[in-house]
């Protein structure tokens, strides 16, 4: 994804240009907190790297501040702030190794395993529940799923054995219930399952644990269905400022969908009071995929509009400069909390406060004071939010705006022009203004977009060209938007009349933003996805970019340093695109719950992947497999082979073919004739998009350069049953070894595969059906004798039954669920079997077969 915030949307606060001296120096070396935020970010660097003990971190800067008090009278000046630095930076790791790694002796973790098990536990709601949108139906959802209601709990007790003990910790807490009677700050008593949250199963997978460790999260409880699983036992929201900020917005909600149309409403609450969950996954993406999701996320724009707007009011209405100040900080302080206290909402906050604090005493601040301010507090609220992409885009929109719109923009009004300026007519003039304000946005909207592109794409693999142009008319949309939303708010509490008077001007601008958005989406070349981006290439571009922000030299010399930035640009790009070349065959199983998807590189350079579904939806391919195929470097996939006509095969298809080039797609005699919705749908975007298809059967031979994929099954015709039955068998031979691909083969295709075909050893076999002990008989482990099975599937893991009857051949059995990925490598001198979530690895010689 990429973004493209315009000038408004990032600039600290309004009344900071009062107290801004521009005669200061530019240098941001010069401001005493830019070091101080380096040193402390330093630190959590180094233990997000590292994980540096504590005791370690807080001795080394017991010692530095030692080390710093005697120097002090040292005759090296700069000596004692290298001490000073240093104890910032071993601060930054303690503080984050705390935050994020140390937890009470009876933390709720304890309790969990890594199966859920049931518990009875009680505590405190952390932050309001939310509810989430029912996905609607389409046609390669396997399941419907209905909504579901997430909360934080701060347990303080657990039932064990009859009785109740004190536990500790934070517990992410999933329901399909709604309780709109529960509140943040409620305390609960609650019965459901408990377990460890899950790390990433899949290389390039976004890591969920890690994410909710760093909110103090390691576990989840899945509520009952059943209205009693929650009750409350004391209502605890009005001692509780988190709890007064809930029922503020519920009424703000409440008085957005009583004024709006359902069209707009969910995107009034988004905007005004950062209600994510009242847009649906799809309305999300449509901003994501244009490069304008920033219009929608609580950031500087808002607040810079609510401080202006009261900056505008409170004279007229007769409040003094200083206790105008006072007000406006604690509003816009108010409205961050308000609308969730997000990193972006809260740089703009600290901003703004710390401008109108230095307006009360009378103090000039400097604007990378200001910056640094916002980014230590930041750190000090979570530490762990300097690592999201939203903060990370927020403090380098407005870095580039401070700094580089004085770089390009620097020039001195000539007087000569404005003479003859002055003498052309009115209209004229206004039209020249229009156009030089028109060409300034989008210079300044292109400026930030080409700054912050690549950090985004690394994030989220796409770049939107569509939020170049769409960027500055959504600004001054949003921007009406905002201002008669919080009028609209306001009167809705104190005179609702009035709202008759400000819905329309709401419904409009919002309604126009859609429109806009929804054609944006639909233009050629409006988005497209990239692979990875490598780190060392970001962090030399990012430094660069820093050393010309800063630099006099550097900034005198803007042009040759974009020259510069298109080279590494190019550099970037040709290494996210280079492969090396390789004389091994990897085949990596991937964990995508119950579905399937395997994915084969072959040596001469060509990728083919053996279905790509899951039981979860179509979203498996954006989730798991695009992710594994960007991070190994790959952007065309040469081949799809579907196994069988079930959904959990085959429904990433289309997400895929919006990511990737695709070269062909194969499939069984009976897939096309399976009368479902989900093939149909299928086969007619593959038809629109020009895939080619072809059909194999019993017999065939396919070939990728020392890669042969024999098809043992099914035949032309038949054999009757299910779709299962008539699953897609692979025999693939390289250097020596066999790996037999099975799908979800049962029944008579199974037992036509082992009476047909003579007995076949495989060093590899993945376990039909998803390990079903009903497919994975004792005849099936006789006749292929394997050295290692491998079981796509989700929880439960294999049963006892099935692992049995494997190992009685002498099988290691694997499963996709507890170890992650499993990928097995090729290679003339053996065959080696890893695993991704467990690091478990088994090399298979030939000596050994």
């Amino acid at each position: 994804m990429s973004l493209s915030p315009a000038a408004s949307a990032n600039t600290s606060a309004v009344p900071t240009q009062s107290v801004l001296d521009a005669r200061l120096p530019r240098s941001i070396w010069r401001s005493p907190l830019v070091p101080a935020a380096l040193a402390l970010s330093g630190g959590i660097l180094l233990d997000r790297q590292l994980s540096l003990p504590l005791p370690v971190s807080l001795l080394a800067a017991a010692t530095c501040l030692a080390a710093w008090f005697c120097a002090r009278a040292s005759s090296h000046a700069g000596l004692p702030l290298v001490y000073l630095a240093l104890a910032g930076a071993a601060f930054g790791a303690g503080y984050h190794h705390y935050r994020r790694t140390s937890y009470a002796a009876n933390d709720i973790f304890h309790y969990a395993k890594d199966e859920p098990r049931p518990v009875q536990v009680r505590g405190v709601l952390d932050d309001e529940p939310v509810r989430h949108h029912v996905l609607p139906e389409e046609p390669l959802r396997s399941l419907a799923r209905g909504g579901e209601t997430v909360a934080v709990l701060r347990v303080h007790e657990i039932r064990s054995g009859g009785n109740w003990l004190a536990a500790s910790g934070r517990v992410r807490m999933v329901g399909v219930e709604d309780w709109p009677e529960l509140h943040c700050g409620d305390e609960v008593d609650v019965v459901g399952q408990l377990i460890r949250a899950t790390p990433s199963g899949n290389p390039g997978e976004f890591d969920f644990a890690s994410y909710l460790r760093d909110q103090g999260i390691r576990t989840v409880l899945t509520v009952r269905k059943t209205s009693q699983a929650v009750t409350r036992l004391e209502r605890g929201w009005p001692t509780s400022l988190q709890g007064w900020l809930a029922v503020v917005r519920g009424r703000g909600v409440r008085i957005l969908r009583t004024t709006l149309p359902p069209q707009q409403e969910g995107l009034a609450c988004a905007l005004l009071l950062g209600e994510d969950a009242s847009m649906s996954r799809a309305d999300w993406d449509k901003y994501i995929r244009t490069g304008v999701l920033h219009v929608l996320a609580i950031s500087g724009q808002h607040l810079v509009i609510l401080a202006g707007f009261l900056w505008f009011a409170l004279p007229r209405l007769g409040v003094r400069q200083r206790h105008g100040a006072w007000m406006v900080a604690l509003a816009v302080l108010g409205y961050a909390l308000l609308s969730g206290g997000r990193p972006p909402a809260l740089r703009s906050a600290v901003a703004v406060c710390a401008a109108c604090g230095a307006m009360v005493l009378r103090r000039r601040v400097l604007p990378a004071n200001l910056l640094a301010l916002s980014w230590i507090a930041v750190a000090f609220v979570n530490p762990t939010d300097l690592f999201t992409s939203g903060c990370l885009l927020s403090f380098l929109s407005v870095a580039v705006l401070t700094w580089g719109v004085q770089m390009l923009w620097r020039r001195e009004e000539d007087p000569l022009a404005h003479l003859i300026d002055e003498t052309r007519p009115a209209w004229q003039r206004i039209l020249r203004r229009l156009g030089r304000c028109l060409f300034e946005s989008y210079a300044l909207t292109a400026l930030t977009w080409l700054a912050i592109t690549p950090l985004a794409a690394s994030r989220y693999q796409m770049i939107s060209p569509a939020g170049l142009l769409l960027g500055p008319p959504l600004v001054l949309l949003t921007t009406v938007a905002l201002f008669a939303g919080f009028l609209l708010l306001l009167m809705g509490i104190v005179c609702i009349p009035l709202i008759a008077l400000l819905s329309p001007i709401l419904r409009y601008s919002l309604a126009t933003c859609e429109f806009l958005v929804d054609r944006g989406d639909r233009l050629p070349y409006a988005y497209f996805y990239i692979g990875s981006i490598p780190d060392w290439w970001l962090w030399i571009f990012y430094l660069g970019l820093l050393a010309v922000l800063t630099q006099e030299p550097l900034r005198r010399r803007w042009r040759w340093a974009s020259v510069a930035g298109l080279g590494w640009l190019c550099v970037g790009l040709a290494a996210g695109a280079t492969r090396l070349p390789s004389d091994e065959l990897r085949c990596t199983f991937l964990a995508v719950g119950h579905g399937g998807c395997t994915v084969l590189e072959t040596p001469d350079g060509r990728t083919l992947l053996y279905d790509a579904g899951s039981l979860v939806g179509p979203e498996v391919a954006r989730r798991q497999i695009a992710p594994f195929l960007w991070q190994r470097g790959i952007r065309r996939i040469d081949e799809v082979i579907f196994s069988h006509a079930d959904l959990d095969h085959f429904n990433g298809i289309v997400d895929l073919l919006d990511r990737f080039v695709i070269g062909q797609v194969t499939f069984t005699p009976t897939f096309a004739v399976k009368p479902v919705p989900g093939v149909q749908f299928a086969l007619r975007i593959l038809r629109e998009r020009h895939i080619p298809m072809r059909i194999v059967k019993a017999g065939d031979r396919l070939t990728a350069g020392a890669v042969v994929l024999q098809v043992l099954h099914p035949p032309a015709i038949g054999p009757d049953g299910n779709e299962n039955a008539r699953s897609l068998v692979l025999l693939i031979r390289h250097a020596g070894h066999t790996i037999l691909l099975t799908g979800d083969l049962e029944g008579q295709g199974l037992q036509r595969v082992l009476h047909e075909w003579p007995p076949h050893p495989v060093e590899v076999l993945m376990a039909p059906h998803h390990g079903s002990p009903l497919t994975n008989t004792a005849a099936l482990a006789q006749w292929a004798q394997p050295r290692v099975v491998i079981s796509c599937q989700g929880r439960p893991p294999p049963s006892r039954e099935v692992q049995q009857r494997y190992q009685q051949v002498g099988a290691h059995v694997l499963d996709t669920h507890q170890h992650g990925a499993v990928t097995v490598r090729s290679h003339a001198s053996g065959l080696i079997v890893e695993t991704f979530r467990t690091h478990e690895r088994l090399v298979i010689r030939h000596s050994d077969q």
